[in-house]
C-alpha cells in the first residue's frame, strides 16, 4: 500500500512539477524574445528566426534561475490540489505521516537538483556560450570576441578600417599586481580577405596601455618567405586588464565539470577565483536549496482547510517566504565574494538555516 501511495504522490508531483516548469520557462522566453526583437528591431543584421534563437539558447539558462520557484510552487500546488481533493487527508488516515508523504518529494527534489547539477549544467553552459556569440555576430553586444579555457585565451579583433584583423593567442596570462605578462604569444595579422600577412611568435609579452609587447620575437613573413628575430615587437591591441577581469565574471558560461581546472588554472595565473569559486559552492548546494524550497511550501499549505480565504494567505505566505530564502542567499552571496564569509558557509547557510526550521514546524503539526 506504502509504495502504491508513493508512486502516485511522485507521479503527481513531478507532472505538476513539468507542468509548472514548462509554462514559468515559456512566460520567461516571451518576455525575453520581445526583448531581443526590439534590440533586433533598432538595426539590420539580425531578423525573427535570429531573435527566437537567442531566445532558445538562453531558456536553458533561465530554467536553472527560475528553479528554484518552480519546485516552490509545484510544493505548494502539490498541497492545495491534494487538500482540496481530502487525498492527504485520508492518507494520513490510513495510517501514512507527513514524513512518508514527504520523503519520496523530497527525494525527487534532490535528484532534481543533482541532475541539473551535474547533468543539464554543460548543456546550459554551452547554450550560454552560444548566445554570447550570436550577440557578437549580430551586433546586440560591441565586445570584441574572446575565448578562454584551460589552455590559454584566443582573442580575435580588428585593427584598421580596411578589415585588417590581428588574432592573439597565449597558452598563459599572469598578474602581477597591475601589470599582466603572456606566456608562449602568437600573433597573426590578417588581410581583409583573411590571408596571412605576418606572423609573431614569442615565448614572453607584457601588456600596458593597449600596447602588446612580445620579446625576443621570431617573425614569419610568409608573403617574403622569410624569418626574424627581434628584440621587442610592439603591438596595439583592444586586450586589457579589466577586459580580461570582465571575462572572468559570467561563470555561468561555464560547465559544473570545468570549475576546479579552471579555478585552479586562475590561482596559477594570479587571477581572482572569488567569483567562479563561489559559484561553484553554489552548484554543489543547489540541490539542498531546492530541497529548502520544498519545505517552505509543504509547512506552510500541508495543513488541512478549504476555506478561500485561508487558501490564499497560504499561497501568499508560501511566495513571501520563498522569496526572503531567496534574497537571503543573494546576500550571503555577496558576503562570501567579499570574503566577509567562507564559500562554502555562504552557499549552504540559508538551506541549513531553512531545512531545521521548516522541519522543526512539521514535526510540530505532526506530533503536537
Amino acid at each position: 500500500m506504502n509504495w502504491i501511495l508513493t508512486k502516485y504522490t511522485v507521479k503527481n508531483f513531478v507532472l505538476i512539477f513539468l507542468a509548472t516548469l514548462i509554462i514559468l520557462t515559456l512566460v520567461v522566453g516571451l518576455f525575453d524574445l520581445i526583448e531581443l526583437l526590439r534590440q533586433a528591431a533598432k538595426g539590420e543584421t539580425a531578423g525573427f528566426f535570429d531573435a527566437l534563437t537567442m531566445a532558445a539558447l538562453k531558456a536553458p539558462q533561465m530554467m536553472h534561475i527560475i528553479l528554484p520557484f518552480v519546485v516552490l510552487l509545484s510544493g505548494m500546488i502539490f498541497c492545495l490540489i491534494f487538500n482540496r481533493s481530502s487525498e492527504l487527508i485520508v492518507m494520513r488516515a490510513v495510517g501514512l505521516s507527513i514524513w512518508n508523504i514527504l520523503s519520496p518529494l523530497a527525494i525527487v527534489v534532490v535528484l532534481i537538483g543533482l541532475l541539473d547539477t551535474m547533468v543539464f549544467s554543460p548543456v546550459t553552459a554551452w547554450t550560454a556560450r552560444r548566445y554570447e556569440r550570436m550577440e557578437e555576430r549580430l551586433g546586440f553586444t560591441h565586445s570584441t570576441p574572446m575565448v578562454w579555457s584551460e589552455d590559454g585565451f584566443l582573442l580575435r579583433e580588428q585593427v584598421s578600417e580596411d578589415g585588417k584583423t590581428q588574432v592573439l593567442r597565449a597558452s598563459q596570462i599572469i598578474q602581477e599586481k597591475k601589470a599582466v605578462f603572456l606566456k608562449n604569444i602568437s600573433v597573426f595579422e590578417l588581410s581583409n580577405a583573411g590571408a596571412l600577412i605576418r606572423q609573431t611568435e614569442g615565448t614572453k609579452a607584457s601588456l600596458s596601455r593597449g600596447v602588446l609587447r612580445v620579446e625576443d620575437a621570431f617573425v614569419l613573413d610568409p608573403v617574403a618567405e622569410k624569418s626574424t628575430t627581434v628584440p621587442v615587437c610592439e603591438f596595439e591591441t583592444e586586450l586589457s586588464l579589466d577586459r580580461i577581469l570582465e571575462k572572468f565574471d559570467d561563470p555561468q558560461t561555464m560547465s559544473f565539470w570545468r570549475f576546479h581546472r579552471f579555478i585552479e588554472f586562475l590561482k596559477e595565473s594570479g587571477f581572482s577565483t572569488a567569483q567562479h569559486t563561489m559559484y561553484y559552492h553554489e552548484l554543489i548546494a543547489f540541490p539542498a536549496f531546492l530541497l529548502s524550497m520544498l519545505l517552505i511550501a509543504v509547512a506552510v499549505t500541508v495543513s488541512s482547510g478549504n476555506r478561500q480565504g485561508r487558501t490564499f494567505i497560504k499561497v501568499l505566505l508560501s511566495i513571501a517566504m520563498g522569496f526572503l530564502l531567496y534574497f537571503i542567499s543573494r546576500i550571503t552571496n555577496v558576503l562570501g565574494l567579499s570574503g566577509s564569509l567562507p564559500y562554502a558557509l555562504a552557499a549552504w547557510g540559508p538551506s541549513l538555516i531553512c531545512i531545521p526550521l521548516c522541519l522543526s514546524a512539521l514535526l510540530h503539526l505532526e506530533d503536537g
